[in-house]
Parts: structure tokens; sequence; C-alpha cells
């Protein structure tokens, strides 16, 4: 079987007197199931940098070697970002020099070893969950180059997750249930399909992911409906609705109101505007 290769790949932009550069690499083979991606940012601009995140089915860490953000109006340097319902403000001074992981839930529920409901809707600082591990894994990183600080993500992590043992095999069934169908597994199925009370799916479900199922599944609908919404050959609002699992067209626009505070088109405009 051939040798996975897993290459460097950086992207640089550069507009109006700012630039932004990416540097990327896939996860060690033993770490897909636990993180979907992981890179090192760093930009320069003569203004704040503000943005509006997520909100996603993935914990986000973000390890600051340079400056502050301040989310949703709180100042941190090195952060985990449990699950949100709905977006995030994020600003940096200007500059940001750092890297952030993209975590499954039930990765992170055994890399903090802490129930995730206590993560849900919040942004709290790394050595919070970590420790003074945090402290020395970005004190280590910051004096690496990029090729070296992947290295020690792999091994960071897959040493940290060896030793938390396994997931509950359950949640993870019932949580990629939900992830393979977009959300559009009803919750009352979803536990009779697991032989579960739904009252003890739910508890799971906050003890493991952060919320409760319901309220994965309607993330996991936004997620889709959002990247239906930004294809460039996007078909009709009423026919992403229908695709995604909403009742109507009106049901999208509400969620999309409610988790972005825009409706759909606004989202995309603004989106499309940010990029350019």
């Amino acid at each position: 079987m051939p040798l996975r290769v897993r290459r460097v790949e950086t992207t640089r932009r550069e507009a109006d007197g700012a630039w932004a550069e990416t540097v990327r690499r896939a996860p060690a083979a033993p770490l897909e199931r636990c993180v979907s991606s992981y890179y090192a940012f760093r930009e320069s601009s003569p203004a704040p940098v503000r943005r509006r995140e997520g909100p996603g089915v993935e914990v986000v860490v973000v390890l600051a070697f340079t400056d502050d953000w301040t989310i949703d109006g709180t100042r941190h340097t090195s952060f985990v970002g449990g699950l949100h319902e709905r977006q995030v403000a994020t600003e940096n001074p200007g500059s940001a020099d750092g890297m952030q992981i993209n975590l499954a839930p039930l990765a992170a529920h055994r890399l903090f070893r802490l129930p995730m409901r206590t993560l849900a809707h919040r942004t709290v600082s790394l050595a919070d969950v970590l420790g003074r591990d945090a402290d020395l894994l970005v004190e280590r990183l910051a004096e690496l180059d990029d090729a070296a600080r992947f290295d020690l993500l792999d091994e960071f992590l897959a040493r940290r997750l060896a030793a938390a043992g396994t997931d509950d095999r359950g949640v993870r069934w019932a949580f990629e249930r939900l992830a393979d169908t977009q959300g559009r597994v009803p919750v009352g199925k979803l536990a009779e399909e697991l032989g579960w009370s739904r009252r003890r799916l739910v508890s799971r479900f906050q003890e493991q992911i952060g919320l409760p199922p319901k309220a994965v599944a309607r993330l996991l609908r936004f997620e889709h409906a959002r990247e239906l919404g930004g294809r460039p050959d996007r078909v009709s609002w009423a026919e992403i609705a229908l695709d995604c699992g909403y009742y109507d067209q009106s049901h999208l626009i509400n969620d999309f109101r409610t988790v972005t505070g825009r409706t759909p088109v606004t989202f995309f405009q603004d989106t499309t505007a940010a990029a350019a």
C-alpha cells in the first residue's frame, strides 16, 4: 500500500496593504477521526481585523504566539471554543500569528477530560482545560518551523488521546448517523435505533458532545445549507431548504437569522465582500 503523502501547503492573500498566510498539512493517519484539520496562520493589517465565525460541529483550539484576540467582547490569548449555536464575533489588533486545531467533539472530550457541556456556548483559556501543558505546548510550537510544528501536534495529540482511552461507541454512532444525514434523523428515531431512551441520548450528548442531539442536528443542517448556498452554481433557496431538511424556505431564512443575524442573501453578500 503506498505511503500517504502529507504535504505542507501555503496560501497567501494580499490586498490594500494587508496580507494573510495560511499553512496547512493533513493530520497524521491515527488522528483522522479526531482532527478534521489544523493549520498555521499569520496576518498583518493596518487596522484591527474583525470577523464573524462559525458555528459548526467542531471544537476550535487556537494557539496564539503573539497578540490577544477579542471574542464576543472578552480578551483571550490561546483559547478553546466549545460548540456554539450562533456566530461568534472575533477581532485581532491587526496582526496574528498562531495555529488552529479543529477537533471532533468526542476527541475534544477525551483530550480535555471535561464534560463538554461546560464548554458549550463558551470560549475559555486553553490553560483552563490543559493546565500547564497549554503554556508548554505553545512555547515549544513558537520556536519551530511550520513542518516541525505539525509533527509536534501529531505527537502531542496522539499521546494525550491514547492515554484517554476510547470513545463511547453509542454516542459516536449517533453523532456519525446525524453527520451522515446532515442532521435529518429525528432525535426520537435516533434513540430508537440505538436502543436508548431519549433522556439518556440527550444526557450523553451534553456530556460528550456539548449540545443535545437536536441542537447538533440543527447545526449540521445549517452547515449543509451554508455549503450549498455558497456554491457558484447555487440552486434556489426553496430547493436548498428542501434538500437540507427544512420545512420550507421561511424555515431556512429564520434559521439563518437566528444563527447569523442575517438572511441567507445578506449573509452571502457580506461573506463575498469580506473575501474580496
